[in-house]
């Protein structure tokens, strides 16, 4: 889910422990949020057969399940991802809110799917964090599409929390350390998506890019700094930092200082924000 670029083993004692429970908590309300309005730019079908690339803990997936919620409109769906933990909590999701979906350890890069299976793949927020900017994974999602498929594949156009974890780091680090999530700026530009897509086999008059907001609301404020700097803080190059134990409550002090201050921010009772993103939302049809 969110892997760092280093075997270095410290981590300092604050960290939260980057689970798919720290996932959903931290992410889960915002990226269905982010499929949800993808998949208003590719209505569902009758019979359609879906797949929920890198689907998690099944946040796509029950975005998909909403937008068919009181349509006479019946789907299969394979939830598919390579990390068995996450799939767990994606059966007891399907079970408990009776989605038609089946969870399937499968490799994104290299699918265990026959070619043509698919109407529809969405790849909610994964893409970018894919080896390879995921063309590997694009070229997969073209094999296993039927012809006349459809894939939805998004990405951020505006981010209001890296830019306050950079702060953080910069604030609390020695000078010149690697900053993380350096180089994520590219897929911001809905035309670096388009290009991986057809690297990935999709005509380039077959892709289509939408932009659109999407809104988040945080957790209490000082829960949500503290599982945003868990969550990335350590994804450099060098790791974490033994540093950055003692330098905690004030990395955390920045971060909740820069969130407030980005582009759309709104505060509300509980010491809570709403957080504006922006995604490139790109549907390639086979």
């Amino acid at each position: 889910m969110n892997g760092p670029e280093t075997e270095i083993k410290f981590v300092p004692k604050q960290v939260i422990p980057t689970t798919p429970q720290l996932y959903d908590e931290l992410v889960g309300s915002c990226f269905q949020s982010l499929a949800k309005v993808s998949l208003t730019f590719a209505p569902i079908a009758d019979g359609d057969a879906i797949q929920d690339v890198g689907c998690g803990t099944g946040v796509g997936t029950a975005a998909i399940v909403e937008a068919i919620s009181g349509k006479s409109v019946s789907v299969t769906i394979k939830g598919t991802d390579i990390n068995e933990s996450a799939l767990k909590l994606y059966e007891v999701k399907a079970a408990r809110d009776n989605w038609p979906a089946e969870a399937i350890k499968d490799d994104a890069d290299a699918s265990s799917f026959k070619d043509n299976t698919f109407n529809l793949s969405l790849g909610n927020a994964l893409i970018f964090v894919l080896p390879n900017d995921g063309i590997d994974t694009v070229k997969e999602i073209y094999r296993t599409l039927k012809p006349g498929g459809k894939a939805i594949i998004n990405t951020w156009k505006y981010l209001p929390n890296f830019l306050p974890i950079q702060a953080a780091s910069k604030a609390t680090r020695p000078e010149g350390s690697p900053l993380p999530r350096a180089g994520s700026e590219k897929w911001s530009q809905p035309e670096y998506l388009r290009s991986i897509i057809e690297k990935g086999g999709f005509e380039k008059d077959k892709i289509v890019i939408e932009t659109s907001p999407v809104f988040y609301h945080t957790a209490e404020m000082d829960r949500y700094a503290n599982m945003l700097w868990s969550f990335i803080g350590g994804t450099t190059s060098v790791g974490w930092l033994r540093s950055d134990e003692e330098n905690w409550e004030k990395a955390i002090e920045v971060v909740k200082q820069e969130v407030r201050k980005t582009e759309g921010y709104q505060e509300v009772p509980g010491n809570k924000g709403i957080l504006r993103f922006v995604a490139n939302i790109a549907i390639a049809t086979k």
